[in-house]
């Protein structure tokens, strides 16, 4: 009985054991299943699914004809997960040959123990291929796009260029990265356990919005010649380098802008960044006699002198314990203004200075936008310096005059030049001409029309003495075979870091053509030639890039070819 009794105990037990058991399994699959359904339905989609950002297109850069200057490309990054990567020694020697990367670089990523590491990125479609074909475990392929400048160097400093993730990071990319970028879109996919995605199961949450195009006033067969004559220009003077610009008188767009050296801007990360620079807007110097059309330009609005003003030029001019003197011999005594300028006399322009004053010279430097940005749409403007006029002692204003002790950049020099050659009016520089939404749709940039700065009356008659300039003065190497032209020389010490100058000069040309009815305005300088004088280096270079110019644009040449002196008057 007893032995009865044990058994049906321990078979009771037993039951009560295993319902015990099954009913903390059905309590734990209800709490599961029931009260903890969510939790666990969000974390087994988080190991199946995932988020992945959608790029846009980037917009293209184009020229006012519609070239393409920079357009994203197809190309592809090359992942590995290091902890699926079997065998890392023979991954590594499989994927250096095709990545042309060295193999112990690619063998310490897929050592490094490390959930995700980019081998390569944004590698042409032909490499990602040969790389999927190999089938590593592992190793995987993310589409990405890569920035391509069909015309390499073409306008390089202007365009400036993107970053590793496709973001501006110079130039024109960083100026307009809103509009060019675009909007990241978002998807939901489902990945295997490998964490690869599982096709036709994409779910787009968001789609993205490609990037704008940007169409630019840069015309690029005047950019191409240029950068020509840039380079010539240094390789003819031994000069350290050079910058220029051409721009539409009237609109302030743009037509070229480049410095030399050059460099290609697909090879950005090799390249040097002081070759980067946009010298043209974010590089002031000293001017030197360029400066004097503003002088001029004070003198004659303020009735000071007229063109034909005689003014008597002494051997010398002491201001304080300073003696100033004329670079090269007047043709005589006693000359006319409009030679003065023509001929770059310091004596002439400082005596004219001094009658004008300080406050007046000081109001035309802020007329005439010095010391203040032009507002061109591009990153990293320089305002320059002008002296203020609370502190001028008595040699500033001769100084001033002369163009000595005042910084200014080569597109404000153009901004200056394209008052005189317009009639009067301020412009504002620019290289936008309009914006290429993805449906098509265009938004034209708005030209407002500029300040009147002096009057048309002194324009002209400052348009006619710059004339003199090319025609018979230190400039009549800046003279064209096809149009009249006007503009000033200048040649200008260098300041030492130390104090004082050094024995290094910038020689510039500031033009515009034609004479007649202006269109164009073009600055040249040319860093630390071997021969400094701005009319017999950066005159020359003005001369072949302006005719290009105008013959590229049809504008119909002078009727009446003015004569030329072939003496040549340095300065």
């Amino acid at each position: 009985m007893s032995k009865g009794k044990n058994r049906d105990a321990r078979i009771n037990l037993a039951t009560l054991l295993l319902l015990a058991a099954f009913g903390l399994i059905a309590y734990r699959l209800v709490y599961l299943q029931v009260f903890k359904a969510d939790r666990y339905e969000a974390l087994a989609r988080e190991q199946r699914q995932q988020l992945a950002d959608l790029k846009p297109r980037r917009g293209c850069i184009l020229d006012r004809d519609g070239e393409v200057l920079a357009i994203s490309q197809e190309a592809y990054s090359i992942y590995a997960i290091p902890y699926l990567v079997k065998d890392a020694g023979a991954a590594a020697a499989e994927l250096s040959l095709a990545l042309g990367r060295p193999r112990q670089e690619i063998e310490e990523k897929l050592r490094s123990g490390s959930g995700f590491v980019y081998l390569a990125r944004k590698v042409d479609p032909d490499t990602a291929e040969r790389v999927e074909a190999m089938g590593i475990q592992g190793i995987g392929l993310e589409k990405e796009s890569k920035r391509f400048y069909p015309r390499r160097e073409l306008a390089c400093q202007v365009l400036g260029y993107v970053g590793t993730d496709n973001v501006g990071l110079a130039g024109l990319e960083l100026q307009y990265e809103e509009v060019l970028a675009g909007e990241e879109g978002q998807a939901e996919m489902e990945v295997d356990p490998k964490g690869d995605p599982i096709p036709g199961v994409t779910k787009v949450i968001k789609r993205p919005v490609d990037g704008c195009d940007i169409q630019l006033s840069i015309d690029s067969e005047i950019q191409f010649k240029l950068q020509e004559q840039l380079k010539l220009s240094v390789e003819g003077s031994g000069a350290k380098g050079a910058t220029g610009l051409v721009m539409d008188c009237r609109t302030g767009e743009i037509l070229a802008m480049a410095s030399y050296p050059h460099f290609d801007v697909n090879a950005y990360p090799e390249t040097d960044p002081a070759l980067a620079r946009n010298r043209a807007v974010t590089d002031a110097f000293e001017p030197g006699s360029v400066l004097k059309v503003i002088t001029a330009m004070a003198a004659l609005e303020e009735q000071v002198v007229s063109p034909g003003s005689v003014i008597h030029i002494p051997p010398s001019i002491q201001v304080g314990k300073y003696e100033f003197k004329d670079d090269h011999p007047m043709p005589k005594s006693d000359i006319t203004f409009t030679e003065v300028i023509a001929h770059s006399s310091n004596l002439g322009t400082i005596k004219t200075a001094m009658s004008l004053g300080k406050e007046a010279m000081a109001e035309y430097l802020r007329r005439c936008g010095l010391g203040t940005l032009t507002g061109v749409d591009f990153p990293g403007e320089v305002a320059g310096k002008i002296p203020d006029p609370a502190a001028w002692t008595a040699t500033t204003l001769p100084t001033t005059a002369i163009g000595q002790g005042v910084t200014v950049t080569p597109l404000q020099l153009a901004a200056v030049m394209s008052m005189v050659a317009n009639g009067g009016r301020s412009v504002r520089p620019h290289f936008l001409r309009r914006i290429i939404h993805p449906d098509g749709s265009r938004e034209e940039y708005e030209t407002a029309e500029g300040e009147r700065a002096i009057s048309g009356n002194t324009a002209a008659s400052l348009r006619h003495i710059l004339e003199e300039v090319v025609r018979i003065g230190t400039g009549t190497r800046a003279s064209m075979a096809l149009y009249n032209c006007g503009g000033k020389t200048g040649t200008a010490m260098k300041p030492d870091p130390k104090g004082g100058y050094r024995e290094a000069y910038i020689a510039s040309f500031a033009g515009f053509a034609p004479a007649e009815d202006p269109r164009l305005v073009a600055v040249i300088t040319i860093d630390e030639p071997v021969q400094i004088y701005g009319g017999l280096t950066a005159a020359p270079c003005f001369s072949k890039v302006m005719e290009f110019a105008l013959q590229h644009l049809e504008i119909t040449p002078s009727q009446e070819k003015r004569n030329t002196s072939d003496r040549v008057v340095p300065e």
